[in-house]
């Protein structure tokens, strides 16, 4: 009898008990697709990483900017915003003093005296603000933890200046758009572009600022903050600039018609019109 049990437990075992294959999934714990349940890598580089993720917050003195209505700056002027775009570029986070950028990078073609053209590798951080709030996916982020710094910068380096736009993929910042960012091989790209109406009256003729590097002479200008901006291990990174356009145009004199006393003072606030946060 003894005998006997033991074959049937031995038939039931073989007749119950299946190989299952292993279970594969993501198993590095820096990723966005962390798969707790799996018991076996993913043959398929499977993974994903968290994402910088930069939503822009566009506002007039604490309230959200709106191209048809009307404001007064500091000095009493009124005048309509009617658009504002401009380029972000080089975001970067300092850790005790160490820095860390996004993971990213693209070739692509740049003008080049000598050759005509060539071809150059170029940290694929850049981002071109426009009024329709949207969130700028801006790279790969791993770097974890608390950072005590943070800065970018408003333009373009100077390389990425000679980029080629009609030679650029499709959909980049870089690449051609509609309102003429790009001017010439010899002024390169607009790095801002602010169109305003210098009083309340919707008739009023628009005046057109386009700075480019050789307003800046030569060197983008840098946002940088002060500040305490955390990062959790496995999740994207969301950070939110917040433009402040009342300090952007504060002190101007729109009876001045001079366009180059205005670029000249908004520059000089470039450092006080944004600030940073989570």
């Amino acid at each position: 009898m003894r005998l006997l049990f033991h074959l049937i437990l031995v038939g039931w075992l073989l007749g119950n008990t299946r190989c299952e294959p292993p279970t594969r999934g993501c198993l590095d714990i820096e990723a966005t697709n962390l798969d707790v349940s799996a018991d076996a890598p993913c043959e398929d580089d499977c993974c994903t990483y968290p994402q910088l993720v930069l939503t822009v917050n566009q506002e007039y003195n604490g309230a959200i900017w709106r191209p048809d209505s009307a404001y007064q700056n500091d000095l009493g002027y009124w005048f309509r915003i009617r658009s504002i775009v401009f380029y972000l570029s080089d975001f970067t986070f300092f850790q005790n003093g160490t820095s860390y950028q996004i993971t990213d990078s693209l070739r692509m073609k740049v003008y080049n005296v000598a050759v005509d053209t060539t071809e150059a590798v170029f940290l694929d951080d850049v981002q071109l603000v426009r009024r329709i709030p949207t969130e700028y996916s801006v790279g790969t982020f791993r770097r974890s933890g608390v950072f005590d710094q943070f800065q970018c910068r408003l333009g373009l380096s100077n390389l990425r200046n000679e980029v080629i736009p009609a030679l650029a993929p499709g959909g980049h910042p870089l690449a051609r758009q509609a309102d003429s960012l790009w001017l010439n091989q010899t002024d390169k790209f607009v790095w801002m572009q602010i169109v305003v109406a210098r009083d309340s009256a919707s008739a009023t003729p628009l005046d057109t600022l386009r700075f480019t590097a050789a307003d800046f002479g030569g060197q983008s200008p840098s946002i940088q903050k002060d500040t305490w901006l955390e990062h959790e291990l496995g999740f994207d990174f969301l950070l939110t600039l917040t433009a402040n356009y009342y300090e952007l145009l504060k002190g101007i004199d729109f009876a001045n018609t001079n366009q180059t006393v205005w670029k000249s003072k908004i520059i000089s606030n470039l450092s006080t019109s944004f600030d940073v946060s989570q």
